[in-house]
């Protein structure tokens, strides 16, 4: 396996209908919107390849000087899945991000899904990402009215502090997605508390 690069144009022609079929429209950014952050250089899109194979894809989102890793999307195709590609793959994107402190992720909560099907998806998702090394960080997002729970990999042996990861996630949200969507889509909970500070 390894892992490649690709351009807008190869992300239209072949990752676009695979991410269309397998994320819900609710769930996906515009075409517009992720080749308008490739073109600004603060989006990677990535196939992962096996045995010459396209076999699924990553998304990922940063900013110059800001020392994470946004992994926006990751997919593994669906007639290529449970063959444990989504593990090596994951361990590539580590190392590919290896100057960075770390990748950091959202999850749907686990436990506030609409019925117990999709809370056990929801449970396996968080395993399968903290078998990886995510660790679960102390807030959670609440992204047009989903709420999800904030994980970060480390790449380096640096400390998270959660205020700092807070800091540093809204200027990537902010840059991909325009300050003024995140202002009226994006809240920060702390515990109990509302964050609604861009910072």
């Amino acid at each position: 396996m390894y892992l490649k690069k690709v351009d807008i144009k190869e992300f239209k022609k072949v990752i676009y209908p695979e991410y269309k079929s397998i994320f819900p429209e609710s769930e996906r950014k515009d075409y517009a919107d992720i080749k308008k952050s490739y073109n600004n250089n603060s989006t990677d899109i990535i196939e992962i390849i096996v045995e010459e194979q396209f076999v699924g894809f990553f998304i990922t989102d940063f900013l110059e000087d800001n020392p994470y890793v946004l992994l926006d999307f990751f997919a593994i195709l669906p007639k290529y899945q449970n063959k444990g590609y989504g593990s090596e793959a994951i361990k590539l994107l580590k190392e590919m991000y290896k100057e960075y402190d770390g990748i950091f992720i959202e999850i749907e909560k686990v436990g506030n899904g609409d019925n117990e099907e999709e809370n056990q998806i929801r449970q396996r998702r968080a395993k399968f990402y903290e078998n990886l090394g995510f660790h679960k960080l102390g807030f959670d997002i609440e992204l047009y009215s989903v709420l999800f729970s904030a994980y970060m990999l480390p790449c380096s042996k640096n400390i998270f502090a959660d205020e700092k990861v807070i800091k540093n996630i809204l200027e990537i949200y902010n840059a991909i997605l325009g300050e003024k969507k995140i202002k009226k889509n994006c809240k920060i909970i702390i515990g109990q508390e509302i964050k609604w500070k861009i910072y």
